[in-house]
């Protein structure tokens, strides 16, 4: 529940992405389409008795707790249960409807009595504004982000296992999947098994997380959100003048390995002389570097087409932004923490297999820890509307 000073702090900032005013007077299905949205979304709240310009302007009606739970159990569907409390700002009562996010999206106004599914009724939040769901991409996401499918064991649209390089995957697994027999006898149900090619009804097929670890040169046609971008910068601006600029659109391994090289090409090397013993020290430890890609690979969201992962190099810090928002139960809170979490399961296994990360959700506190021995300040990291960004500071003195 919400103090007082919580309250008008929140109405002082205005609506945003998790905030939402309406006063009593509003229809119904205005108010269904605001709470299946911030469901959607990251959950939020919706201020009854307070008007879009921020004034407090109270209730009118007395039926509003009674109202909200009949809409939320008869018009959203599935159905949720918000928390809802009275409070008196001043010497006005306002209601505070405090939504959750959802686990079971997509949230929507259901069609007919048996509710049935209503894809045309889903509303998502962009920003401070409630609109309608646009096209399956999107769809696609809220599933993902409900964890009722994962995106990654979509067999890849047009691709067929010639697009798959049953060599190398059936090699891979020999070498790093020790519990797995049967490889030499029928590779394709062994894969099939892993979920790397998916049976489909015209055959098998690579799945995007096969087609993402173990596809041929028809990766970037197929799956155009599957590169990484690297930039070294002549400064501190990403207007200032481009020194390199690469982008890899290979598989994912040979991707990560390509940007890791890329980045430890542009670590700096300095050494000192300690009791006759030279030091020597980069100015960031290349263990980050290959902790943070890994990350970026295997956790980014990959239903959003179109946008590659980001490596930045700067002269003072290197950022790597990767699409997509954090998963509903993880925050950067948590993630500094060592919160554990896997938006892409079959790609976490497989990286875990060649054994470029554990499975520990360890990576963040292992990366800051090796900045501080390194003498650099700690990771900084920022959760954007559509990515989220860490920033690796080079320490000041280098």
């Amino acid at each position: 529940m919400l103090t007082e000073m919580e309250i008008l702090k929140l109405i002082e900032n205005g609506e945003n992405s998790y905030v939402e005013f309406k006063e009593d007077s509003v229809q119904n299905m205005n108010l269904v389409k605001e709470i299946i949205a911030l469901s959607n979304h990251k959950g939020g709240y919706v201020f009854l008795g307070v008007s879009d310009n921020k004034e407090i302007v109270g209730l009118t009606r007395e039926d509003n707790e009674e109202r909200i739970m009949n809409i939320c159990d008869d018009k959203i569907f599935p159905t949720i249960y918000p928390s809802y409390y009275e409070t008196t700002i001043g010497d006005t009562t306002i209601a505070v409807i405090e939504i959750e996010p959802g686990s079971n999206k997509p949230y929507y106004i259901p069609k007919g009595a048996e509710k049935k599914f209503n894809v045309e009724e889903i509303y998502i939040r962009q920003g401070s504004k409630t609109r309608k769901l646009r096209g399956r991409d999107e769809l696609q996401r809220l599933f993902q982000a409900s964890a009722n499918i994962h995106y990654e064991i979509i067999p890849v649209s047009y691709a067929t296992l010639l697009d798959f390089d049953m060599k190398r995957a059936k090699e891979f697994v020999e070498k790093n999947i020790q519990r797995i027999s049967g490889i030499r006898k029928d590779p394709e149900i062994m894969l099939n098994n892993l979920d790397l090619i998916i049976e489909t009804e015209q055959g098998l097929k690579p799945g995007i997380a096969g087609m993402l670890l173990f596809g041929t040169e028809r990766i970037k046609q197929l799956l155009p959100q599957s590169g990484i971008t690297c930039i070294r910068i002549d400064g501190n601006a990403k207007t200032a003048k481009k020194q390199d600029y690469k982008f890899f659109a290979r598989d994912l391994f040979s991707n990560y390995d390509s940007a890791w090289n890329f980045l430890k090409n542009y670590n700096r090397r300095s050494y000192s002389i300690v009791n006759d013993k030279r030091i020597d020290k980069y100015d960031y430890p290349n263990e980050v570097f290959r902790e943070l890609l890994a990350n970026a690979c295997i956790h980014r969201d990959y239903t959003i087409a179109g946008s590659e992962i980001f490596v930045w190099v700067f002269d003072d810090r290197v950022e790597i932004s990767s699409p997509g928002r954090l998963p509903n139960t993880i925050s950067v809170e948590k993630m500094k923490g060592g919160a554990k979490y896997h938006r892409n399961p079959i790609l976490a296994q497989f990286f875990a297999y060649a054994g470029i990360v554990e499975m520990l959700g360890q990576g963040i506190l292992m990366a800051d820890a090796w900045l501080k021995e390194n003498g650099n300040p700690e990771l900084q990291i920022v959760e954007r509307e559509d990515e989220v960004v860490i920033t690796i500071i080079k320490e000041k003195s280098n």
